[in-house]
């Protein structure tokens, strides 16, 4: 089973690799800035709620005001950034009908995820990335490492599943970003036994897509989700923005 440090070491190889891409000379301003909140959402530098100030992104990235607002309006358009009037920008809250719907589409796209890649074992595809990624998974049992990096393990559970799958238009159209900006949003109100049923549900998951079980991977997926909503259904009103 692989340790804290190894999940620490994977996490700086993966930073490193995106600062590296950040500092492309072929990168446009607004892309960086793009770049940059992408990053920070998934490090958790940036939460959901989190004011966003035009100048601190101007001076971090030693670009103009035009660049940045550019990229607050991409960032707004993919359902990161919401900008409003009085408030200007911050990181999006979603209301409790905005996850409802979004775990309606997840169910979808997950339950495809999983019996593509219990097919591709199936058909004799290596499978070990999915197994690792669920073993850095059980590391997070009882609460022992940080939700940062939980975050992050279960981020690249799920890419494991679409890499294995290897469905060419599936990464495209999986809206990860909102998927990790949901964890954030909901995760400081679960507790160690949430957690625990959670790391639960991947093992079936895994033991499913390992077995190349299509039938029964689909049926796993479909039960986790069905049970994450449940769980966030019962959250108070404060995890949630307010509906309009």
């Amino acid at each position: 089973m692989a340790s804290a440090a190894t999940i620490t070491g994977r996490r700086k190889v993966v930073a490193a690799a995106s600062a590296s891409a950040r500092g492309d000379a072929g990168t446009s301003s607004p892309d960086r800035v793009v770049e940059m909140i992408h990053q920070g959402v998934l490090s958790g530098r940036y939460v959901p709620g989190q004011k966003l100030i035009e100048a601190d992104l101007t001076q971090s990235l030693g670009i103009s005001r035009g660049p940045v607002r550019e990229a607050l309006k991409r960032l707004s358009a993919e359902g990161i950034v919401e900008i409003t009037r009085h408030r200007g920008a911050y990181i999006r809250i979603m209301t409790r009908r905005e996850t409802e719907d979004l775990l309606a589409i997840l169910e979808v796209l997950t339950m495809f995820m999983a019996r593509t890649a219990s097919a591709a074992v199936r058909n004799g595809d290596n499978a070990d990335d999915v197994r690792e990624a669920y073993e850095w998974l059980q590391e997070f049992k009882d609460g022992r490492i940080q939700d940062a990096a939980l975050l992050d393990s279960r981020r690249h559970f799920y890419d494991s599943l679409i890499a294995i799958g290897g469905n060419s238009q599936l990464q495209s159209v999986m809206p990860m970003m909102r998927i990790h900006l949901l964890r954030l949003q909901v995760q400081p109100f679960f507790s160690n036994s949430d957690r625990n049923a959670r790391l639960e549900e991947y093992a079936a998951i895994t033991a499913a897509v390992l077995a190349g079980d299509g039938p029964k991977a689909e049926q796993t997926m479909k039960v986790h989700i069905k049970k994450m909503r449940q769980r966030i259904s019962r959250l108070p009103s404060e995890a949630f923005a307010r509906d309009d």
